[in-house]
């Protein structure tokens, strides 16, 4: 039986390894290329497959009727995952990436959406993913189209069981559109940017006190990148932080960050199903995304066994949980 359903993008993704990000007009020299499965319902399941093994995730997305198709499921299967939720949607390009990777791994991405855009409602009541969704656990879903996101939060509402949202392009509705659905989920996932779009700033205790004064009572979790992630709790007032993994201490580089954002929500949804605590999700979480940025690949995570080693490697070296509280004056 499926553990866990996750639901967002398959893209091939075509990163441009560069000595560093160009200026606009300017032209660099790329080093490297590669061309990998990618996208981040994609990463996200396969994150979460290799630590909850063989055949507990399933993936809900779109592909197009073209010759990516083939190559990403054949991926996804050696993953283990369940692939029978992806929609094939004809006369449309499968979605696609492109890539600028400098040192250090920072990135620029520029997607397109493909079939991605194109998964409906009308998939979600095929007889074959309404009994994964049914037979669930947990709901995972990124950056379908808005009214599948709808369907899926309410879903999950009324089944009981957790989801977990990580809203990415759809942040470009506003708040707006999107805060009736984040009140379904059990954790919203954000990056910095998305935090600022939303809350207008992406600094903990602001984005706390906006929520507080929302009344937003479900935890949302901030990935901040070089800074590491926090957890945001509005109904305590607590702020939980972990900071990025040591990986000068360890011996580790990073070489890109694509895909680290992907690897943290899969990782910390498997750990959830695990029935780990939201502490040992967390830093869980963390570990695996500051491995990931050790790989040139997209989907460089760990599976369960090398990723609670490298936790443990990297709590004797200080990475560890933080927590503090709201100051009352706030």
């Amino acid at each position: 039986m499926v553990k866990l359903v996750v639901c967002g993008a398959i893209n091939w993704d075509v990163s441009c390894f560069v000595e560093h990000l160009p200026a606009p007009g300017e032209e660099v020299i790329v080093r490297q290329i590669t061309r990998v499965s990618g996208g981040t319902g994609g990463n996200i399941a396969v994150a979460a497959a290799r630590i909850l093994g063989p055949k507990q995730v399933a993936l809900i997305g779109a592909l197009g009727e073209d010759e990516i198709a083939p190559r990403q499921i054949a991926a996804l299967d050696a993953e283990g995952i369940i692939a029978e939720g992806v929609d094939y949607i004809p006369g449309v390009e499968s979605g696609q990436a492109y890539i600028l990777v400098g040192q250090g791994g920072q990135n620029v991405i520029a997607s397109c959406l493909g079939a991605n855009a194109r998964l409906s409602l009308e998939h979600l009541n095929k007889p074959s993913v309404k009994r994964l969704l049914q037979e669930c656990q947990s709901i995972v879903l990124t950056d379908p189209p808005l009214d599948v996101a709808r369907e899926l939060l309410t879903l999950a509402e009324r089944r009981g069981i957790p989801a977990l949202w990580d809203p990415g392009i759809l942040v470009s509705q506003g708040r707006e559109a999107l805060e009736p659905l984040a009140r379904l989920t059990r954790i919203l996932f954000l990056n910095e940017s998305e935090a600022a779009a939303l809350f207008g700033s992406a600094q903990l205790d602001m984005v706390l006190r906006n929520l507080r004064s929302l009344k937003f009572s479900n935890q949302v979790v901030l990935k901040l990148g070089a800074q590491g992630a926090a957890m945001l709790e509005p109904s305590t007032g607590m702020v939980i932080e972990v900071p990025t993994l040591p990986l000068k201490e360890m011996g580790l580089s990073a070489i890109s960050t694509v895909g680290c954002g992907d690897v943290f929500g899969g990782v910390f949804a498997a750990y959830q199903v695990l029935g780990a605590g939201l502490q040992k999700s967390l830093i869980m979480a963390a570990t695996a995304a500051g491995l990931n940025a050790t790989h040139p690949e997209t989907r460089g995570s760990p599976d369960r066994a090398a990723l609670e080693a490298a936790e443990e490697r990297g709590r004797n070296l200080g990475f560890v949980v933080r927590e503090r509280k709201l100051s009352e004056n706030n």
